[in-house]
């Protein structure tokens, strides 16, 4: 099982309070279960990366995001042009 979720909002401020947010969800989603999860932020260019108990990684650019299963590798780029807002 994993977990995705997209941040983005104009305002920084805002931002980094719904990123704290996020990323306690994250952690409760972790700790019942999920073996992988992105926050990816869309206003900074970066995809946050939790595997199981591991602290996260942060990826950006040509990065190659780690995923599960037969899920083709897929680099943050890839997943910035696919939201639109790059």
């Amino acid at each position: 099982m994993w977990t995705l979720v997209l941040l983005f909002e104009e305002n920084t401020t805002e931002v980094d309070t719904m990123n704290l947010d996020l990323q306690n969800k994250i952690l409760h989603c972790l700790k019942n279960g999920t073996q992988l999860a992105w926050l990816i932020d869309i206003t900074r260019q970066q995809i946050w990366v939790w595997q199981a108990d591991d602290l996260p990684n942060i990826f950006s650019g040509a990065d190659i995001l780690p995923s599960l299963g037969e899920i083709p590798p897929l680099t943050v780029n890839a997943i910035m042009g696919m939201t639109g807002r790059h």
